[in-house]
């Protein structure tokens, strides 16, 4: 068996405010949503998933509290242009992320912004120039 991820689950504080930031804010698929009252499935290509669970209810599947902390990971979304960090960016802080210090930045290979959205989770949009 090839190890592979399929599935990423993200813990939230409101449904609602994250599911209108990932779909309207992101872009993320609305075709083959499933939406229950504790969580949202946005299903993406490739047989993966986001997962975005109330933070109440996947307490409920780990231990008491390990949900409550955003941990040390980065969510990355690489474009094929640079004007493309820039609209993810303005569109995150649109609908409720917070843009982070002295960003978006030039690097010598490429562009990159990172934002947290509504629950403090990290994202990257990054553009690497050709031949990086």
């Amino acid at each position: 068996m090839k190890a592979k991820i399929n599935i990423i689950t993200l813990a939230v504080q409101n449904l609602e405010v994250s599911i209108s930031f990932y779909k309207d804010g992101l872009g993320f698929p609305k075709e083959g949503l499933v939406q229950d009252a504790d969580h949202v499935v946005f299903s993406m290509e490739d047989d993966s998933s986001l997962v975005l669970y109330l933070r109440s209810a996947l307490e409920d599947f780990t231990a008491a509290g390990t949900a409550a902390r955003t941990n040390d990971v980065i969510l990355s979304c690489a474009v094929e242009k640079k004007e493309e960090v820039d609209s993810i960016l303005k569109t995150a802080i649109k609908y409720g992320g917070t843009l982070m210090p002295d960003q978006p930045k030039d690097y010598d290979w490429g562009y990159s912004g990172y934002f947290k959205d509504p629950d403090g989770h990290i994202w990257e949009a990054v553009y690497f120039h050709q031949g990086s």
